[in-house]
């Protein structure tokens, strides 16, 4: 039996940051048909290696998976977006995908603090 599962993610690029987090959509579309997306967003980026602002965007989704497929899923398309392990040494991510919680159990605690996670989930909880 299938149990569907509520999903938060995020979205966050630093290089060709809006065709990037578009491609990213198309591709989360593909796999998670029950899809929803915030805004998108610029933040000033966190951490020492990184100088260029963050388009990030938040997305609720449905799935039947556990949280080790989806973040394999996740891994997947920003490979094929790009993403390399040195991109994070150097600063300059073409994407990042993360999965913030799985039903109610919040897998990112420091992310589902900032303020534009806590707006996007707000602006999709009211749709």
């Amino acid at each position: 039996m299938d149990q569907t599962n509520r999903i938060i993610m995020l979205m966050g690029s630093n290089q060709n940051a809006e065709e990037n987090i578009k491609l990213a959509e198309a591709e989360l579309r593909d796999y998670f048909p029950r899809i929803a997306f915030s805004e998108p967003v610029y933040t000033e980026p966190v951490g020492t290696n990184y100088n260029t602002p963050f388009l990030n965007r938040v997305a609720v989704a449905y799935t039947a998976d556990r949280p080790e497929e989806i973040i394999v899923c996740f891994k997947l398309i920003e490979q094929v977006l790009g993403r390399t392990p040195a991109d994070k040494l150097v600063g300059s991510i073409p994407i990042d995908i993360d999965l913030l919680q799985w039903n109610e159990q919040v897998l990112k605690k420091e992310d589902v603090k900032r303020d534009y996670v806590i707006d996007g989930i707000r602006s999709l909880s009211s749709e």
